[in-house]
């Protein structure tokens, strides 16, 4: 856990960060590049370029287009896609869905929770709607919570470190019968 605190924190960032300290945007664009290093891809996924795709948040996406050309994930450059339709969902790695944004974004919604894609949301009803991280932001602070079910079914490995840092983690759900 020190040791994804310490890389968080290179990264601007902390499990949660107090929005006065950093525009909570860029706070919001450095965790998005920080979880692709805590996320397994299946292998049939192309790793390069690495694409993390914005929708509904111009705020996030011109964070990330300032900090992503200087980046790269495991050794890939590291690009920005604005997204608004199902056809841009092609190749991208981590969809964002910004807050107010979820309701008018069913189909690209629907779409992206049959992929190996991060889907990360920021809406109240993030994880409910098939996301697998979801920002919460509380008294000022960015927190995120994690999905193990949606994980499973965009068939992504989620690092326990991650998950050890998490606001809340929803638990894969028991078969009937199995003891908890």
């Amino acid at each position: 856990m020190r040791r994804l605190l310490i890389a968080l924190a290179l990264a601007g960032v902390a499990s949660y960060v107090v929005a006065d300290v950093f525009p909570v945007e860029s706070v919001k664009a450095a965790f998005l590049y920080r979880f692709a290093s805590y996320v397994e891809w299946p292998p049939e996924v192309p790793q390069a370029p690495f694409v993390i795709g914005v929708a509904g948040s111009e705020e996030v996406a011109t964070q990330l287009e300032a900090l992503l050309p200087r980046m790269a994930v495991r050794g890939h450059a590291a690009q920005l896609r604005r997204v608004s339709r199902v056809s841009d969902l092609d190749g991208v790695h981590i969809l964002y869905i910004g807050p107010g944004v979820l309701p008018r974004s069913r189909s690209l919604l629907a779409e992206a929770v049959k992929r190996p894609v991060l889907l990360v949301t920021d809406d109240e009803d993030g994880l409910g709607a098939g996301a697998v991280i979801n920002f919460r932001d509380s008294d000022r602070n960015v927190r995120f919570e994690v999905s193990l079910a949606a994980s499973d079914r965009a068939r992504l490995k989620v690092d326990a470190a991650l998950l050890s840092v998490a606001a809340r983690v929803e638990r894969r759900p028991h078969p009937v019968g199995e003891n908890k």
